[in-house]
């Protein structure tokens, strides 16, 4: 049963992959005998992250580069395939948070009257159209190697609304405004469900399978307030911790999953079948 999970020496990129999750992800990726392929916008944190890669296998590597960038993209794919060969799996993991913006943290948390549309479509740039752009340009050497597999990492957001409630009174750690759940957030994540329900089918015939990943919250020293009122809303009564979903990851990135395709994971302790 155990070797239906390994992914010996498959190429794997992970967009996103210097990031908290994204990291956990490159490891998990080395665990299961595969190569990971991060890409980042964040040097720094791709070589440190790299560095620590190559202690588990020596061909991990890492490219800096804006997903919503297609030229860059395009490029990065040229230098896969000419030191690796192949494109085997990508975890379209990559999202632009509040944590990512350099000078507009305090409008990322505006109420949706008064929300920017320049960021609003940052949002869409980065957290949907740069995985359009990902899966269109490593999907392509699937398609000619008739084989593939491909993740989107969408969220429970992208299934439910954010219950605003629980953001009432919490101290914003990233600007002076309230804190909550951005509208462009939940439209990119369900955009992502829908984006991988396409593929699915238009790529089914290439061996390509397309499925979408929705996590819940991750504990992450969140305010105590916070957690308590996002545990009432879990029938499990707690958010999840930053391993948990390694498993459900490692289930769609390797020949457990291979009769699934078009599906929705949904990993979030019981969360959105309230």
């Amino acid at each position: 049963m155990n070797k239906q999970f390994e992914i010996n020496n498959k190429v794997v990129i992970i967009t996103g992959g210097a990031g908290m999750l994204g990291t956990r992800y490159a490891n998990l990726v080395c665990d299961l005998g595969g190569i990971p392929i991060i890409i980042d916008i964040d040097k720094d944190k791709i070589n440190k992250v790299v560095k620590k890669l190559k202690k588990k296998n020596i061909n991990s590597f890492g490219y800096s580069a804006n997903i919503q960038n297609e030229s860059e993209i395009i490029k990065i794919k040229k230098l896969i395939i000419k030191k690796y060969k192949r494109i085997d799996i990508l975890i379209n993991n990559a999202a632009l948070t509040a944590k990512g913006m350099s000078n507009k943290g305090s409008d990322f948390f505006k109420a949706l009257e008064e929300y920017p549309l320049d960021l609003w479509e940052k949002l869409i740039d980065v957290n949907l159209t740069g995985h359009f752009i990902c899966s269109k340009i490593f999907g392509k050497n699937m398609i000619k190697n008739r084989s593939g597999i491909i993740v989107n990492v969408s969220s429970e957001i992208g299934l439910i609304s954010p219950d605003k409630r629980i953001y009432k009174g919490i101290k914003n750690p990233y600007s002076k405004g309230p804190l909550n759940n951005p509208p462009p957030y939940s439209a990119t994540k369900a955009g992502l469900i829908q984006m991988s329900n396409y593929l699915s089918i238009k790529w089914a015939k290439y061996n390509v399978r397309v499925n979408s990943f929705c996590p819940g919250g991750v504990f992450d020293n969140h305010d105590k307030k916070f957690v308590k009122r996002y545990s009432n809303l879990v029938p499990m009564g707690r958010m999840a911790f930053k391993d948990e979903y390694l498993g459900p990851i490692a289930f769609l990135i390797s020949n457990a999953s291979y009769a699934i395709n078009g599906k929705t994971l949904v990993v979030d302790g019981g969360k959105t079948s309230w």
